[in-house]
């Protein structure tokens, strides 16, 4: 327990230090400011009652950049936090004392969660202070000067601190001021809680919504889910890589029903990747909240079991992802060049989709027919053979690299010759343009990025 602390004391306070941390915080905070006066573009209900439509607008907002906000801020700790060591070697010094592979997985991702949620509450401070404030919808509305005036000085003052702790104590400027930030921007919503328009004393509370908290709770669990994701996908990919998997999640949790919904009945295989992929709208309450009905306590319970459950299979993943990683071995990955790790992962990741997108079309009991196993099969094997390539590709081998390379060109000579050249089929004629034309830019991008000098100069003779 005593080394499981320290390692996540000194990955909360080094990730604390970073200077992206503090410009997401400071971005998102612009962010939920400037949902104030976009909230006005709200469709009222047809009865006149604007005020409510475009409060429910800026709740919307709010949560949506809370939810946003706390991927990105997770992508990067986590990636600065895990990547950074292992890369530098200090992750094998520290698994040296001894500290097991678990500890620190674990270690890590309790400092990394302790940063995302310092900085999540910060975010939710001024988001409540801007549900309190309102949305100005017309021009005879008051703006709340209490939250204004504040709320700026909490945050000035903040700023001030840390800018006089650094000149004369010499301390971090981000760290000092998300400390600071701490202290006056919670002292600042206190405050506001008790003092209404027009500087009068009102119950704590009034005009914000108790169940905006619930809701909030509610997201600030799917941003730990992406926070568990963000560190078991740092264990093997670097910076980059680790935030596109974060924007997958990210884009399959929010959109389960449409990408899921579809497979449950006509196929068992799609059935269970739905059960595997996260199925983040559990904690995105919407509907309660515009339709002003109360979140179910129960409801809330039963989503923190199942992000809960979620986190613990995604930290089992990533220590055995960790506990097979050579940090011995990890000199050359800062010199990976980074189209090849892009072209590597994104050839990977494609081939895993397509064996995927096969294996549930086997599975459907309307495509068991000979033509449609035949295809399936094909594409299965395709599957496979694309990832032995692509993974050979990321390890420098130069049959890869020419593979790759031809292929990429064929896309690009064969769409180009399809749209343009006369007589080469009906394809053109049955909407395909925009399908060729998609084609030949992503071969052409794959093109480019094969023949840049780097690339080619990674490649100078075969890898075992």
């Amino acid at each position: 327990m005593v080394k499981f602390l320290a390692i996540c004391r000194n990955t909360f306070v080094e990730t604390t230090r970073q200077p992206i941390y503090g410009v997401l915080i400071a971005v998102t905070f612009a962010v939920l400011v400037m949902a104030l006066p976009l909230s006005t573009w709200s469709m009222g209900d047809g009865g006149g009652d604007y005020h409510a439509t475009d409060q429910k607008m800026l709740a919307s907002l709010g949560l949506a950049t809370l939810l946003v906000a706390g991927l990105l801020i997770a992508a990067f700790s986590a990636s600065s936090a895990v990547t950074r060591e292992i890369e530098d070697k200090t992750a094998l010094t520290v698994i040296s004392k001894p500290v097991s592979r678990t500890t620190f997985v674990l270690g890590k991702f309790a400092g990394v969660t302790g940063a995302v949620g310092v900085a999540f509450y910060l975010c939710a401070l001024v988001f409540l202070m801007t549900v309190r404030h309102q949305v100005v919808s017309t021009g005879s509305d008051e703006y709340d000067i209490p939250v204004i005036v504040i709320g700026l000085c909490s945050f000035a003052l903040a700023l001030a601190t840390a800018v006089g702790g650094n000149y004369l104590f010499a301390w971090g400027f981000i760290s000092a001021s998300v400390r600071s930030s701490l202290v006056l921007l919670t002292l600042g919503m206190g405050v506001i809680g008790f003092v209404g328009k027009g500087w009068k004393i009102v119950p704590f509370g009034t005009d914000i919504n108790p169940q905006l908290l619930v809701a909030m709770g509610l997201i600030f669990m799917a941003v730990l889910i992406l926070t568990a994701v963000a560190v078991a996908a740092s264990t093997r990919l670097g910076q980059l890589m680790t935030l596109l998997v974060c924007t997958a999640f990210f884009f399959a949790g929010t959109t389960h029903p449409y990408l899921f919904g579809q497979w449950v009945a006509k196929a068992p295989l799609g059935r269970g990747i739905g059960w595997i992929a996260p199925n983040l709208t559990f904690f995105y309450p919407l509907d309660a909240l515009a339709l002003d009905k109360p979140i179910p306590a129960q409801y809330a319970a039963l989503a923190g079991a199942y992000g809960g459950c979620y986190i613990a299979g995604l930290l089992g993943l990533g220590v055995a992802l960790f506990q097979t990683r050579q940090l011995e071995a990890q000199g050359t990955s800062g010199t990976l060049p980074g189209a090849v790790a892009i072209l590597g992962w994104s050839g990977r990741a494609a081939a895993m989709l397509g064996g995927i997108v096969a294996l549930v079309m086997l599975s459907m009991p309307a495509h068991h027919t000979l033509v449609d196993i035949s295809i399936g099969v094909a594409v299965l094997a395709g599957a496979a053979m694309a990832w032995g390539v692509f993974s050979r590709f990321g390890q420098g081998a130069r049959w890869s690299w020419w593979i790759v390379a031809i292929l990429a060109f064929i896309g690009v000579a064969g769409s180009l010759a399809v749209l343009f050249v006369p007589g080469l089929g009906n394809y053109r004629a049955q909407g395909g343009p925009p399908r060729l034309v998609c084609a030949a830019v992503v071969s052409g991008v794959v093109l480019i990025l094969t023949i840049l000098p780097k690339t080619r100069r990674h490649f100078v003779s075969d890898r075992p």
